[in-house]
């Protein structure tokens, strides 16, 4: 029989080399990197999302604020509505989300409000339109419109 003998080869030690630590330390590093970019995005959407709401309570607000107007044919006649008509939207409004207004955009008034009120003639409705714009800082404002007829009786 033939007698195997040990070969005296240096044990190889137990680890890591840097190359392996460096590798795996930049891996980790890209998929916290994609974690945060991804909560920056939910962040931003949630704001919009926010935004939007506040955007479109302001918005009916001010459609019941135009619709409240008292229309009586009298007599007298009572026309509230025929002082803000035109065919020209209203000058901008900064608004902020209590409702409050602003000459300036600041962070606070951060909502553009207009209007716009359109007589028809005699026997026709009014056309009230109203438009918020929000996200101004965007460079692409995002904008809520409501458009409703206010029929006269007269």
């Amino acid at each position: 029989m033939r007698q195997v003998t040990a070969s005296r080869s240096r044990p190889r030690a137990a680890g890591f080399t840097l190359i392996e630590v460096m590798i795996a330390m930049l891996l980790g590093m890209v998929g916290l990197l994609g974690t945060l970019a991804v909560q920056q995005s939910i962040f931003n959407a949630t704001a919009n999302g926010a935004d939007a709401a506040i955007a479109g309570r302001l918005a009916t607000r001010s459609m019941e604020e135009l619709t409240a107007r008292v229309l009586d044919p009298g007599p007298p006649v009572v026309d509230q509505l025929a002082a803000v008509a035109g065919t020209a939207w209203s000058p901008i409004v900064y608004v902020g989300p209590d409702g409050g207004t602003n000459a300036s955009q600041t962070p606070v008034y951060r909502f553009q409000r207009q209007f716009r009120v359109v007589n028809l003639g005699v026997g026709q409705p009014y056309n009230i339109s109203v438009q918020v714009s929000f996200a101004l800082d965007t460079g692409r404002p995002k904008v809520i419109r409501f458009d409703q007829q206010r029929w006269k009786t007269w």
